[in-house]
C-alpha cells in the first residue's frame, strides 16, 4: 500500500481551506475597522429594546405608534435633562469652593516644616516658581481636547437617538423583511428565537432600570436625611452609574462619601458609607435575584468574565453592553442545546427488554403414603 498517495490532499481542499481562511481574516479585519459603528448600532439597539416596553405602554392607552415614540423619547431626554441640570451645578460648586480653599491650601503647605527642609535640600519652591507661567500653557491642550470630546459626545448621543428613533419606527419591518431570506420550513422557529431573545434582554434592562431607579431613591433618601445639600445629583448620578455592572455601584458610594464628607463632616459621611454598603449586600443579594430572576440565569463566575471581557474590548460602554448581549445569547445556546439533546435522544438506541421473570417454582413435596 502506498501511503504518500493515501495522505496527499487534493489541490482543491488546499484552496477551499485558503480561501476560507482568508474570507475569515477578511471579515475579522472589516469588523475590528467597524467597531466604531457596531458600537453605536448596539447601543441603539440596547436604547430600542429598553424603549419598547414603554411604547407598547402607550399604545395599549390608545396612543399611535409615532405618538408613542415620540412621548418615549421626550420621557429619556426630561430625564437626561434633569441629571445635567442637577449633576453639573454640584460639579461646578464643588470646583468653585476647591478653587477657593486652594490658597489657603497652599499657604499651609508652604508653612509647613517638611516642605522647608524640602526647599533648604533641593529648592522645591524655587523650581515651582520657575514652571508654574509654563503650566497655562500645558493646560489649554486638554482644555481643547476636553471641549472636542464634548462634542463628540453630543453627535455621538444624537447619532443614537436618531438610530433608535428609526429602530422604533421601522424596525418591525425590517425584521419582517429579513426573514424572508429564511427558508419557510425555518421561519416560526426562527421568530421564536429572536423573540425569546427580545424578551431576555428587555426584561434585563428593565430590571436594571429598576433596580438603578430604587438605588437612586435610597441614595437620595438617605443622604437628604444627612443633611447633604446635592442629595438630588447624587440619587440622579446612581440612576446613571448604576448600569456599569460592579464600577458603577463603587463609583457611587465613593462619590457620596466624599460629597458627604466635604458637606456635613466625617462622621455622617461613615453613616453614608455604612448604609450604603448594607443597600448594596440587599441589592445584590436580594432586589437583583428577585428581578433578574426570569431573564438572567447566568452562573457569577461567567458574568464576572462577561463583564471583564467586555471592558478590556470597549471600556465602559463594553462593561455595559456585554451583559445584555450575554443575555441574547444564553437564549441562544439554551435553544441550540435542547436541539442537540432531542436529536441525542432520538440517536440513542431504544433499550433492550427486561427478560422476562421465571415463573415461580413449586417447591412443595407431595406427602408420603405409608
Amino acid at each position: 500500500m502506498d501511503l504518500s498517495r493515501s495522505s496527499q490532499v487534493s489541490p482543491r481542499t488546499v484552496w477551499t481551506v485558503g480561501l476560507h481562511a482568508l474570507a475569515i481574516a477578511a471579515l475579522g479585519l472589516v469588523l475590528y475597522r467597524l467597531r466604531p459603528m457596531l458600537a453605536l448600532l448596539a447601543v441603539s439597539l440596547m436604547m430600542v429594546l429598553a424603549l419598547e416596553p414603554l411604547v407598547g405602554l402607550f399604545e395599549r392607552w390608545g396612543l399611535k405608534r409615532g405618538w408613542s415614540v415620540m412621548l418615549s423619547l421626550i420621557s429619556l431626554l426630561g430625564l437626561f435633562t434633569l441629571i445635567a441640570l442637577s449633576v453639573v451645578p454640584m460639579l461646578v460648586d464643588q470646583v468653585s469652593h476647591l478653587v477657593e480653599a486652594l490658597p489657603g491650601f497652599v499657604t499651609q503647605v508652604r508653612d509647613s516644616a517638611w516642605l522647608r527642609s524640602l526647599d533648604e535640600r533641593f529648592s522645591v519652591l524655587e523650581s515651582l516658581e520657575r514652571e508654574l507661567p509654563r503650566v497655562s500653557g500645558t493646560i489649554a491642550g486638554p482644555v481643547i481636547g476636553v471641549l472636542s470630546s464634548s462634542l463628540g459626545v453630543l453627535v455621538t448621543g444624537i447619532t443614537v437617538l436618531t438610530l433608535t428613533v428609526f429602530g422604533l419606527l421601522a424596525g418591525e419591518q425590517l425584521f419582517e423583511q429579513g426573514i424572508l431570506w429564511i427558508r419557510p420550513d425555518r421561519r416560526p422557529e426562527l421568530r421564536e428565537l429572536l423573540l425569546d431573545m427580545n424578551r431576555a434582554v428587555s426584561g434585563y434592562l428593565v430590571g436594571v432600570f429598576l433596580i438603578c431607579a430604587l438605588g437612586a431613591v435610597v441614595t437620595g433618601t438617605v443622604t437628604w436625611a444627612l443633611g447633604v445639600p446635592y442629595f438630588l445629583a447624587l440619587g440622579l448620578m446612581y440612576l446613571v452609574l448604576g448600569f456599569i455592572p460592579y464600577i458603577g455601584s463603587l463609583l457611587v458610594a465613593l462619590t457620596v462619601s466624599l460629597t458627604t464628607l466635604a458637606t456635613v463632616g466625617f462622621r455622617r459621611a461613615l453613616i453614608a458609607l455604612a448604609l450604603f454598603l448594607i443597600y448594596q449586600q440587599i441589592e445584590g443579594n436580594v432586589l437583583q435575584p428577585l428581578i433578574q430572576r426570569r431573564t438572567l440565569k447566568m452562573n457569577p463566575l461567567l458574568i464576572a468574565i462577561v463583564v471583564i471581557a467586555g471592558a478590556l474590548g470597549m471600556g465602559v460602554l463594553g462593561a455595559v453592553l456585554a451583559l445584555p448581549l450575554a443575555a441574547a445569547l444564553q437564549v441562544l445556546l439554551q435553544r441550540v442545546q435542547e436541539q442537540r439533546n432531542r436529536q441525542w435522544a432520538r440517536e440513542l438506541p431504544a433499550p433492550a427488554p427486561a427478560p422476562a421473570a421465571p415463573p415461580p417454582s413449586d417447591d412443595t413435596e407431595e406427602p408420603l403414603h405409608h
